[in-house]
This record gives C-alpha cells, sequence and structure tokens, in this order.
C-alpha cells in the first residue's frame, strides 16, 4: 500500500529529484564513524496443498549498523561493525545480530566477536539477492530453505583469520569456544551446545578472458555436548561461480550428514544452482535446489529481484514453490509470494 501511494503521489507532482540521505557519519581525530538504520515492511501470502492464506498483519524490520575505523601510523586498519535488529531475518543476505572487532593489514584480516565463518563468507552456491529466492523470507510464511553452504556456527562468538589474495587463492579459518541455541529448554535433547568448533574455507578465482571464474571448498566441525544426544557438527561444501558483469551463475554441493541431529543415518545433502543479473539500480535472480536426507526429499524454485526507486527506498519481492515429501507425512506442495519495501539512512 505504501508503494502504490507513493506512485500515486509521484505522478501528480512535476518532476524533480528526491532527497537522498547517506549514513551519519563523524570523522573525529582519525576515527571515521558510520551509523546506519531504517524500517522494512513485509507481506506475504501462499498456496499450500491447494489452500491460499496471507498475511494481513505483515512483518515491521526494525534495523541499525555502527561501523568505525581508524588506520594506524603503521597502516594497520582497526575498527568494529556492530548490527542489530528487533527480529530474526531469513534471508541470508539481511541477517544481524553481528558485533566485532576487525584488525587488518596486508597480511590478512582478523575478526573477533559475533560474525559469520568462513564456510559461509567464502563458499560459492547459488546467487541470493534481495529477498534470497531458495534461502530467504519465503520460509517465514511456508515451505524450507536452502542450505547453500555447510551447516555452521552462524553468528556465534568467534576468532577469524581471513587471507589475503595470494595467486587468486584465499583463505579462512575459524574457531568458536562454543555454540549454543535454545539453552533454556526443558528436554536437553532441544538444545544446540556445541564446543571447540572450527570452520575452514578456501576460494581461488580467476580471470578468463571476459569471465571471472571461482571454486570453493569449505567445511565445519565441532562436538556437541553429550547431554543434547545430538550428533556433532561435521558439514562441508563445494562450489562454482562465473561472472561477466552484471552476471552471475553459482551452484554447490552441500553434504550436511547427521550434523547436530538426534536421528542417526539422516544424512542430508543438497545441490543448489542460480542464476542473477545484479545492476546498481535493479536485480533479478533466480535459484533451484535440491535435498536429500534419507527418504526425505526437499525441492524449492524460486525467482525474485528488487527494485531501488532512490538511494534510500528499495522495493523486493520473491515467489518461491516448494515440494515437500516426508516418509511419514502427506507430501506438502505449494508456492508463497512475498514483498517488502525498505526505507533506509
Amino acid at each position: 500500500m505504501a508503494f502504490g501511494l507513493f506512485l500515486s503521489i509521484s505522478s501528480s507532482l512535476p518532476a524533480a529529484p528526491l532527497p537522498e540521505f547517506g549514513p551519519v557519519r563523524l570523522q573525529v581525530r582519525g576515527i571515521d564513524l558510520r551509523l546506519g538504520g531504517g524500517a522494512s515492511l513485509q507481506g506475504g501470502a501462499f498456496r499450500v496443498d491447494g489452500r491460499g492464506a496471507g498475511s494481513p498483519e505483515g512483518n515491521v524490520d526494525l534495523f541499525g549498523e555502527a561501523n568505525a575505523e581508524w588506520t594506524s601510523p603503521g597502516g594497520i586498519l582497526v575498527g568494529f561493525n556492530v548490527k542489530a535488529s528487533n527480529r530474526e531475518r531469513e534471508t541470508e543476505q539481511l541477517e544481524t545480530g553481528e558485533a566485532y572487532l576487525f584488525f587488518a593489514s596486508e597480511r590478512g584480516r582478523v575478526e573477533i566477536g559475533r560474525q559469520d565463518g568462513p564456510a559461509d563468507t567464502l563458499s560459492f552456491h547459488a546467487p541470493v539477492i534481495a529477498l534470497g529466492q531458495i534461502r530467504g523470507d519465503s520460509s517465514r510464511y511456508a515451505g524450507t530453505q536452502a542450505l547453500l553452504s555447510p551447516l555452521d556456527t552462524q553468528d556465534a562468538f568467534k576468532l577469524i583469520y581471513l587471507s589475503p589474495p595470494i595467486r587468486g587463492f584465499r583463505g579462512g579459518v575459524s574457531w568458536s569456544p562454543k555454540v549454543t541455541r535454545n539453552p533454556d529448554a526443558p528436554d536437553p535433547t532441544a538444545r544446540t551446545k556445541l564446543r571447540n568448533a572450527v570452520e575452514l574455507g578456501l576460494q581461488y578465482q580467476q580471470p578468463v578472458g571476459q569471465w571471472i571464474l571461482g571454486a570453493s571448498g569449505t567445511w565445519a566441525r565441532g562436538n556437541a555436548d553429550p547431554e543434547t544426544g545430538r550428533a556433532d557438527l561435521n558439514s562441508w561444501s563445494v562450489g562454482g561461480e562465473a561472472r561477466r558483469g552484471p552476471l552471475r551463475i553459482g551452484a554447490a554441493y552441500v553434504d550436511r550428514g547427521d550434523s547436530n541431529r538426534l536421528d542417526r543415518g539422516f544424512d542430508q545433502s543438497e545441490v543448489n544452482a542460480g542464476v542473477a543479473w545484479v545492476t546498481e539500480r535493479w536485480g533479478l535472480a533466480a535459484s533451484a535446489a535440491r535435498q536429500k536426507a534419507s527418504t526425505r526429499t526437499d525441492r524449492s524454485v524460486a525467482a525474485g529481484g528488487f527494485f531501488r526507486l532512490t538511494r534510500n527506498i528499495e522495493f523486493r519481492a520473491d515467489v518461491n514453490r516448494f515440494d515437500l515429501t516426508r516418509p511419514d507425512r502427506p507430501r506438502r506442495k505449494g508456492v508463497v509470494g512475498v514483498a517488502e519495501i525498505e526505507f533506509s539512512f
């Protein structure tokens, strides 16, 4: 409704550039501080097993970000980054809850705090933009999500090292002393408790003619607390990517195995692939994923994109078709549509 109101007002007024606002920026004694934030309004509608439903109340997400940087006389970049919101996002690119310090030089980058590790940041896979397509906010309403990359420690507290690019190679390693989710659940088997979780990532990129081609391999490993009765974390992926100007093509194979599962013999794996066309003003993407685990199969095909009306206003939309097969439940098929408008500064 807000989107339609904006269009009707703009069409009735003389053409004029709209004011655009960047992040608040302060520079004090060599420290460069930037503050940003905003709000997004989202609604979804879905049809599952022939029955339709919607989300008239929608979702309102508020978010903020602070970043500060300082360069030492020796050329070492020091800073911190904080991202927070009032709700968890399912879209990987819109996730928040990060807070970490970083140190960077020609020898690489070190991050300490709550941040995604190299198993996520260095992996190539199906490209996802805007609301995420096969791994996005459509799962807020119905369906499931693709893995894309290994089951990892997400934004648990960790120590991360990322190497500089060397002849096309870039590597990374992280260590998390503890990873917990649902720690207060009365039933210990409903908790996630991992110790000494390690993530490794290796990425290679090289220009070939007018293309930039890349390959990646990533792995995550962690020890489960015996009280949870769950399996250890042991997940890996291999992926590839090709870029030419605004065109992006990516694919990956992911093996989750029995990672953090109560039941054994689950052996979950996934193949995902997709294509995207991304410019500064707009972008479109389509992707697909197929997961298998014992006798269970999940299939998703999705398309979506974004359009920036101004620097501070962005419209996003996704359509996701899913097909879920379970051995102990009826087959579920459906379509989810999601639309969102974001205002930021």
